[in-house]
């Protein structure tokens, strides 16, 4: 492997890797319940997710801790590093979620237009 610290692991289920990511990106009512809700709003409006939430998105995830998954993350540049600035947990950046933007929701000025992302697809080679 070259991801750092999955070197003595096997992912035989890409499928079970896209549904970890999943949870992060889709949790079920029952997930976000759970969750501190200012966090989640975080993630949801500025992509921008806390180690902490990962740790509870991730914390019945027996097969690999959430600091692997998050290294996964890093690897596939889906999670970026922020810039510490404070001694709170650490911050990641997901762009995958951020809210997506039409025209429509930046009036009629179109020069302000941002592009968002797009639908994540990650291709695993056998």
């Amino acid at each position: 492997s070259r991801v750092p610290g999955l070197s003595q692991k096997v992912i035989i289920s890409p499928e079970w890797l896209v549904r970890q990511i999943g949870k992060l990106i889709h949790p079920s009512e029952v997930e976000v319940k759970s969750q501190p809700r200012r966090l989640r709003k975080i993630l949801k409006e500025e992509g921008i997710l806390h180690e902490s939430l990962s740790k509870i998105v991730w914390e019945n995830c027996r097969e690999v801790s959430p600091e692997e998954l998050m290294d996964l993350l890093r690897f596939f540049l889906l999670a970026f590093p922020m810039w510490e600035t404070s001694h709170d947990s650490k911050k990641f950046f997901v762009p995958l979620l951020l809210p997506r933007k039409s025209l429509h929701d930046f009036g009629s000025d179109s020069s302000s237009y941002i592009q968002s992302s797009t639908s994540l697809h990650i291709i695993f080679n056998t």
